[in-house]
């Protein structure tokens, strides 16, 4: 089986755009959120032709793949996988398609809208636009989408079934969408917006060309914890966790630090430390959320991977995440130590 590791990372969010230098600064930083991606972002990285064809949510994902494969030195061609997560999809887009049938009827309906209306067009439009003609993967989930994207591709690499994977995802805020969920009675928690994936590799495969690698999955694992639809389990004991670690050669004890999921989502969050408490014990890794500083969407789970095997420290990470209803993620991730790195900062828990 292959050793995977990362050779590359970009991000677009509110906070922080770029590859793995812009994160490394960012993580080093301190400041308040900021989860809205300005529009000055996607400038240099979305030409105009793609602007006008291609939705927000959609240059979000194009532009985030981008900056991940030039942060790798790694060309579009084949040999390019694409696996991209997202809880939403682009609503903007299917609002809009919507809303003109209901206001003129069949006429209304607009073929250009239509293809955002499927839940993988942001996958469709950066596999075309990176040339990823490899395998390509959708999936859709709440809080996890961009964890359980990473841990699959991460999957994919190990097999020998694809040489190189961009892995991550992408969600947009919609004021619209934010009244439905209201009016629905979902949770309150911190929602931003924005991209992110990471390259993965296999190590022969990197070093063959010579890649700076600069982090390894060591260890990912994905499993269902039992929960009603949309709910919050009782239940603590994590197979994911312990599966990920055992693959990793990894005991509780060695962890250096826990990126957690924490959104503001009080009984999902409490959940959450459940599960690491029974799981962990009797470590306890520092444990830091990067929802605060980005807000949840996505692309968050590339961000925190990237976080992770940039931290300095000489010991493993976990990247972890647990959505209501139970799908639970989780990722041991090994940095390189690559010269001039910066002890991490994020929001303590």
């Amino acid at each position: 089986m292959a050793r995977v590791v990362v050779t590359g990372v970009g991000v677009v969010t509110g906070a922080v755009t770029g590859g793995r230098e812009r994160v490394r600064a960012f993580l080093a930083s301190s400041g308040g959120p900021a989860l809205s991606v300005p529009g000055s972002a996607l400038q240099g990285l979305v030409d105009e032709t793609e602007t006008r064809r291609l939705s927000r949510v959609c240059q979000l994902s194009v532009a985030a793949a981008r900056i991940a494969l030039a942060d790798a030195g790694l060309g579009p061609g084949a040999g390019l996988g694409l696996v991209l997560g997202a809880e939403f999809g682009d609503v903007r887009s299917t609002r809009e398609f919507v809303d003109g049938y209901l206001g003129r009827g069949p006429a209304g309906l607009s073929p250009l809208l239509f293809p955002n209306t499927v839940m993988n067009t942001m996958a469709a439009a950066t596999a075309i636009a990176v040339t990823a003609r490899e395998l390509s993967l959708t999936l859709n989930a709440p809080t996890v989408a961009g964890e359980l994207a990473i841990a699959r591709a991460a999957a994919a690499v190990r097999s020998g079934r694809v040489a190189a994977v961009l892995a991550g995802g992408v969600d947009e805020i919609d004021p619209f969408l934010a009244e439905i969920l209201a009016e629905a009675g979902a949770v309150r928690e911190t929602r931003g917006e924005g991209a992110g994936f990471v390259v993965l590799e296999s190590r022969d495969g990197a070093e063959a060309r010579g890649a700076r690698v600069f982090g390894e999955i060591a260890g990912a694992a994905w499993r269902a914890l039992r929960a009603r639809p949309y709910g919050v389990g009782h239940g603590a004991g994590s197979r994911a966790l312990a599966a990920a670690l055992h693959e990793a050669g990894v005991a509780p004890n060695d962890l250096g630090r826990v990126w957690i999921s924490a959104s503001g989502d009080g009984p999902r969050d409490r959940w959450e430390q459940a599960i690491l408490e029974k799981a962990l014990q009797p470590a306890r890794p520092q444990q830091t959320a990067l929802v605060p500083r980005v807000g949840r969407h996505s692309g968050l789970g590339a961000l925190a991977v990237a976080a992770a095997a940039l931290d300095d420290s000489a010991r493993p990470a976990l990247v972890h995440a647990i959505a209501r209803g139970g799908t639970h993620v989780a990722l041991v991730v090994r940095g390189q130590g690559e010269p001039g790195s910066q002890r991490v900062s994020g929001h303590p828990q």
